[in-house]
């Protein structure tokens, strides 16, 4: 059955029907614990331990229950399917910190980090926080910096783009 859906996935190139949600640690927590003392969803552990989420560190969540994190989701059939990471930046108020935005290997390039990225720009401006760009990786930085440049511009959000040495 998983064959038959990774198959469809890679030559339909369509966004299939999802969910689009921010959840807490906590509520993370949950989602990949499921009320166990080890992980049941194996998606979410380190890549070289059969791991999807390329930035996502299973440690920092169990370590640091923190209050000033969320994590912008999107879900297909009840599975998460990318995922992000918004910390709330220490030093400077009303900010947001981009930690990360990651898709799961077999639903790239179908859209999804675009849609996770509205939902940040969108959640932010509910909050009216501005948005400031990761600096966990140049390879996440230049795929995502124009989509946040132009989805800050439409939702009239302010983003402090961290300057890079590219």
């Amino acid at each position: 059955m998983e064959k038959i859906k990774e198959e469809f996935i890679s030559e339909s190139r369509e966004q299939l029907p999802c969910v689009s949600k921010i959840i807490t640690s906590n509520e993370l927590l949950d989602l990949i614990y499921k009320g166990e003392s080890l992980p049941q969803d194996n998606r979410f552990l380190p890549i070289e331990e059969g791991g999807v989420f390329k930035y996502f560190n299973i440690d920092d969540l169990t370590r640091t229950h923190n209050e000033k994190k969320f994590y912008p989701l999107i879900e297909v059939n009840k599975q998460v399917i990318a995922l992000s990471e918004l910390e709330e930046n220490p030093y400077q108020q009303k900010s947001f910190w981009i930690k990360f935005v990651s898709v799961d290997p077999r639903y790239q390039n179908l859209g999804y980090a675009s849609k996770l990225a509205e939902e940040i720009v969108r959640f932010a401006k509910k909050k009216d926080f501005s948005l400031e760009s990761s600096s966990r990786s140049e390879e996440g930085y230049l795929k995502l910096k124009s989509l946040f440049d132009r989805l800050t511009k439409q939702y009239s959000v302010h983003y402090i783009d961290k300057d890079k040495k590219l």
